[in-house]
């Protein structure tokens, strides 16, 4: 591990990415208890299972990352499916503006891509109380 602890902050931001791509694969949001997990989980995998997607040649794959999913959030067991899906993702920054090779940096692009920018916008119009 290095010093600063990039190595560290590294694991947490691929860990937060991939239990937000846990909660999207499964159309939940981030509070969603045990029950509505079970719910999407069996909703997902019948929409993606490979029986019901005879054209889709990515069915099989689709259903193992549902699967990863749901044990992810239920068991907090990862899966190397859902970790090499990630993994995949285009991580590049876009226009550059961000430098990837220190955590800030990391941590500021992975804020933007996933909650937005973080920069409140001025609106140029009065507010009146009247």
């Amino acid at each position: 591990m290095t010093p600063d602890g990039c190595d560290c902050v590294i694991r947490i931001i691929l860990d937060l990415q991939v239990r937000h791509a846990a909660r999207k694969i499964l159309e939940v949001g981030g509070n969603a208890d045990h029950r509505e997990l079970k719910k999407a989980y069996r909703r997902a995998s019948v929409k993606y299972h490979p029986d019901h997607n005879l054209a889709d040649p990515d069915a099989n794959k689709k259903f193992i990352l549902v699967k990863c999913a749901y044990e992810l959030l239920t068991e907090d067991t990862p899966c190397p499916a859902l970790l090499e899906e990630i993994r995949s993702w285009d991580v590049s920054p876009e226009d550059d503006k961000y430098k990837l090779d220190n955590p800030w940096g990391l941590f500021l692009w992975w804020r933007d891509k996933f909650f937005g920018s973080g920069e409140k916008t001025k609106s140029h119009k009065r507010t009146s109380c009247i």
